[in-house]
Order: structure tokens, then C-alpha cells, then sequence
């Protein structure tokens, strides 16, 4: 069954990417044409690669305990879609943020039940509502440089890397807004312009996902 389980994992990671990608159109309104066919097509493709590879690299990250894995899995599938919405419709839908910190609170709750890491699961839920509230207030000083779901993603990420503590907390904020900071100066850097705008949810999520895996 072990040997197996990469294979259902691989298997998973596809199946996950066909439904990410139909989550990510309903939740952006996209229409048909030949046009759309082909942008699902290398959507699909897309996704379901990267899943699988991302489902086979948590296996080997957090193989040993399940719960974590599948609050791996679950915030690379939620990524994935909040992903194409945001370079899509440059918006990042409330509904999915709340799914994913939903879903990182159970796996988590899982996690302490069978590891006793009760202190992990608290630390978690409480970073995320603080960083949460800290991204609403700095956005109301500067609207103009975030979105209300940008802030909100704040929160969700804070919730999936705070279950490793502080150094995971501020490690997985730090890479994220590295990445992001990385994109908007090549943005600004093609579009010659400093005030250029893009949908900053891709990198946030890749930044979070990525220093998660360097700890």
C-alpha cells in the first residue's frame, strides 16, 4: 500500500488540476470560444502538472505525518485555483481564502490529536487572525498599493506556515514578500513603469509553498 502511494498522490495531483481549473473558471466567470478552449486546455495541463509534482514533493517533505500532508496538499490545490483567479480577474475570492485556513485549521486539529503539538495548532490559528487584522490596517493606509484580498491571503498563508512556529511565521511572511517585491520590479522593469499593478496572489502563494519546503 506504502509503495502505492506515490503513484495515488501522482494520480491525485492530475484529478486535483481538472477540478482547479473548473473551480478557477466558475469562480471567474469564463466564457466559452475557441479561444477559452485552448486557454483551458494549457490551464489543465498546466495545473495538473504542477499539483502532481507538488503532491509528490510534499509526500517527501511530510510523508511521516499525514495530517500535515494533507494540509499541504490542500493549500497547493486552493493555491492553484486562487492562482489562476487572480491572473485572470485580478481578484482573489473570500469564499476560497476562508476554505483554505478552514482547511489548514482541521489538518492541523488531526495533527495535534495524534502528535500532542496542541501549542502548534493555537500558535497557528492565532497568527493568522493577527496578521489577518495587521493586513486590513495597513491596507486602509495605503489602499491604493493592496487589494482586500491580498490582505486576506496574508492571513490564510500566516495560518498554513505558522503551525511551524515563529520561524515558520516569519520565514514563510518574509518569502513571500520577497517574491512579490521580485515580480512587481520586473513588472516595473517591462512596463517601465513604477506604478504598474499585476495580481500579486501567485507569487504571495509560490513565496509561502517555497519557504515552507527550505525549512
Amino acid at each position: 500500500m506504502v509503495s502505492l502511494m506515490p503513484w495515488t498522490l501522482g494520480v491525485s495531483g492530475v484529478l486535483t488540476g481538472l477540478v482547479a481549473v473548473w473551480v478557477a473558471e466558475r469562480s471567474a466567470g469564463a466564457q466559452g470560444g475557441s479561444e477559452e478552449r485552448q486557454r483551458r486546455v494549457i490551464a489543465v495541463a498546466a495545473a495538473s502538472t504542477a499539483l502532481a509534482v507538488l503532491f509528490a514533493i510534499g509526500r517527501a517533505r511530510f510523508g511521516g505525518t499525514v495530517p500535515v500532508l494533507l494540509a499541504w496538499c490542500w493549500v497547493c490545490a486552493l493555491g492553484t485555483i486562487l492562482a489562476l483567479v487572480d491572473l485572470r480577474c485580478r481578484r482573489l475570492p473570500f469564499t476560497l481564502l476562508a476554505a483554505w485556513a478552514g482547511g489548514c485549521l482541521v489538518c492541523f486539529l488531526a495533527a495535534a490529536a495524534t502528535t500532542g503539538q496542541w501549542m502548534n495548532l493555537l500558535f497557528a490559528a492565532t497568527s493568522g487572525l493577527v496578521v489577518l487584522v495587521a493586513a486590513l490596517v495597513a491596507q486602509g493606509w495605503a489602499p491604493e498599493h493592496t487589494g482586500g484580498g491580498d490582505s486576506a491571503l496574508y492571513g490564510a498563508i500566516a495560518v498554513f506556515v505558522s503551525w511551524w512556529g515563529w520561524a515558520g511565521l516569519l520565514r514563510g511572511l518574509l518569502w513571500a514578500s520577497v517574491a512579490t517585491a521580485a515580480v512587481a520590479l520586473a513588472v516595473a522593469a517591462v512596463r517601465r513603469s513604477r506604478r504598474a499593478r499585476f495580481p500579486a496572489g501567485p507569487s504571495l502563494i509560490a513565496g509561502a509553498l517555497a519557504s515552507v519546503l527550505s525549512a
